[in-house]
């Protein structure tokens, strides 16, 4: 991108104000806010004393370029002016690994997610975001890029963005307030490096504790799950309708992909006539909330539902889209699907924007619909993107980026959301850590990114549990003993406290312990056990995507919080903090936790809270004002 741009957009500013309040009344029935106007390489054009980009390099205004015309007139004129090629490039969703100038520069395409493209930073992901935009300017019609990020955790994949707790401990909070502060310091960040589309939240229900992805849900009560993802879209949407300060939401994963058979992602998901109006209930309410986009899973199929959701993919099947989603539940958005799909089918079936789709895939596409097809879909997107501002300025300023990236508010935010959601399940024989050495096992408590699910960038330097437990007994008071037995002492004096990080490491769609077992393995219950025959007064500390079956851990510990998901940015010092008496610990279980295997393979995978006597029950959890006082 040319060095003068931000010279370009300042002087920019300052014209088009003087431009807005001198503009004579006489020269239009009404007058207009001008917008602040970003280029790099096109002409301006002044009309009526307001400014323009010229964005098809025709010296003229057209309609598409005039922001004083509302999104539909804009979309029309722009959609006359396209080839059925131009329209199919736009509806490509590629993933954006490295640069590849042509795509935005020659083909223009319409999305790209930011995958490991934008992980060194914010001020290289602002730079970045910029570039790409720039290259879209110079194509023959201009279209910018709406940039998107698996981002239910906030801007991941960013290097140094705030991570945010998983939206299982979210679920812990019971806090639809915190949610939505959260989702527009998500909004925040995401707009300040140029990424306009979030692919979240997710709006399936934790009814299977098998599944790997229960922690990326807001757990297992439908009332709480729907109440937070509306949180979600009116904290990055900031309402019903887009603006420029908007971030599109992708409401996923549709019609409800938290029932898969037996708990194993990617099987055909289980529903009957009950199960799928409470999974659906979650989606009416984001389509009445005004969710951009809404994306039907990419690895299951539906057989409930009957026609080609029998075989098809839900993303891929014209039942799940059209039939169901379009004219039954009525919504009119965006439908993009997940990645990993046959885009031209998917497209046939009802879809619009096409995850990971190649530039290959346009002659198939302009071969299997027709232009009227094209423009409905297409339709769609552009008035997105005129609704988003980003046709007048796609560009962001990289000195804000960094500082909003860095905003110490945003990192203290979540920092209090992680406390809120440690639950405590066993409190007894707590005593004070003020002043004590301490003992620390467990490899997890030296693996910052546990705390987080594994949707973000792998060069995130996350502050891990025994650092932070350092910090706050003094390096020389903490032993570390990692999973080695062998290293606990017969004996231990009385009061003598060891603190054990057990439970998963970060995962996405596979979880670490695979779908077969949700009991902790010997390496974990054997360091617990040890440690307690050897007298120590044993604080366990659960780092959990899902229910586990905690009898054994219970029974052996003195006292039991689970921390979920916290994330990577504060959740060690949450955890170190509420261990050290320094904020109170009030979170409620968002699922039951089983007392047995046996009981998980009983439990159906569709229904909530169907296990008739857990070990814990939904929304357990021990209050604690200052732990061991």
């Amino acid at each position: 991108m040319k060095k003068g741009f931000v010279k370009r957009l300042a002087s920019l500013t300052v014209a088009a104000a003087l431009a807005a309040t001198m503009a004579p009344a006489a020269l239009a029935e009404e007058t207009y806010t001008q917008p602040v106007l970003g280029t790099d390489s096109v002409a301006i054009i002044e009309v009526d004393g307001y400014q323009f980009k010229d964005l098809n390099k025709n010296g003229a205004l057209d309609k598409y370029e005039d922001w004083r015309l509302s999104a539909e007139e804009r979309t029309a004129d722009l959609l006359s002016q396209m080839t059925i090629e131009d329209k199919a490039y736009q509806m490509l969703h590629v993933t954006l690994v490295t640069l590849k100038e042509s795509w935005f520069a020659e083909m223009d395409i319409g999305f790209a997610l930011a995958y490991s493209y934008l992980q060194d930073g914010p001020k290289e992901a602002a730079e970045r975001t910029n570039e790409i935009q720039a290259l879209a300017e110079s194509s023959r019609l201009g279209i910018p890029v709406v940039f998107s990020m698996d981002s239910v955790i906030g801007a991941s994949w960013i290097d140094g963005a705030t991570i945010l707790p998983d939206q299982l401990t979210l679920a812990a909070t019971n806090n639809v307030e915190l949610v939505e502060r959260l989702a527009d310091l998500q909004r925040e960040e995401m707009l300040a490096t140029g990424v306009r589309m979030s692919l979240s939240p997710v709006a399936d229900i934790a009814t299977d504790p098998r599944w790997g992805r229960v922690q990326e849900c807001f757990g297992e009560d439908v009332t709480l799950a729907t109440e937070m993802v509306l949180a979600c879209i009116k904290g990055l949407q900031g309402g019903k309708e887009l603006t420029d300060s908007s971030v599109m939401t992708c409401v996923k994963h549709f019609p409800g992909s938290g029932s898969q058979t037996g708990g194993v992602d990617g099987t055909p998901l289980v529903f009957n006539e009950e199960t799928l109006q409470t999974a659906l209930s979650i989606f009416e309410a984001a389509i009445e909330a005004g969710a951009a986009s809404i994306m039907p899973y990419g690895y299951s199929t539906v057989p409930f539902l009957g026609g080609d959701a029998v075989d098809n993919y839900a993303h891929e099947s014209a039942t799940v889209m059209t039939e169901l989603l379009r004219e039954k539940m009525g919504y009119t958005g965006i439908i993009q699907t997940d990645w990993g799909l046959s885009p031209t089918p998917a497209a046939v079936a009802g879809a619009d924007a096409l995850g990971g789709a190649g530039t290959r895939e346009v002659k198939k596409l302009v071969g299997a619909l027709t232009e009227e097809q094209m423009d409905e879909k297409v339709g769609k997107l552009l008035k997105a993107k005129f609704e988003l501002g980003i046709f007048e300025n796609p560009y962001v300023d990289v000195d804000n980026a960094v500082a909003t990236l860095n905003d110490q508010e945003h990192k203290d935010l979540v920092k209090e959301a992680a406390a809120q959601a440690l639950t405590m399940v066993k409190y007894e024989n707590a005593v004070e850590l003020a002043g004590k050495k301490i003992i620390v096992a467990g490899s997890l408590a030296e693996n910052g990114h546990a705390l987080s699910s594994g949707w973000t960038v792998e060069a995130y330097q996350a502050k891990n549990i025994l650092t932070a437990l350092q910090e706050k007994a003094g390096a020389e008071n903490v032993t570390y003993i990692g999973d080695d037995t062998s290293l606990v002492e017969a004996s231990y004096d009385e009061g003598t406290v060891a603190v054990v990080v057990i439970g998963e490491a970060a995962g996405t769609h596979e979880p670490e312990w695979g779908t077969s077992t949700l009991i902790f393995p010997n390496t974990q219950t054997d360091m617990v056990a040890a440690l307690q025959k050897a007298g120590a007064t044993v604080i366990t500390v659960c780092l959990m995507n899902r229910a586990y079956v905690m009898t054994d851990m219970v029974n052996l510990s003195d006292c039991v919080l689970l921390a979920y998901k916290p994330g990577m940015t504060c959740g060690a010092d949450a955890i170190a903090e509420a261990l050290y008496g320094e904020h109170a610990i009030t979170g409620k279980t968002p699922f039951q936790i089983p007392a047995s295997m046996s009981q998980v393979l009983l439990q159906r995978e569709d229904l909530a809270k169907d296990m008739a006597d857990p070990l814990f029950d939904y929304g357990f959890g021990i209050d604690v004002q200052a732990f061991g006082r």
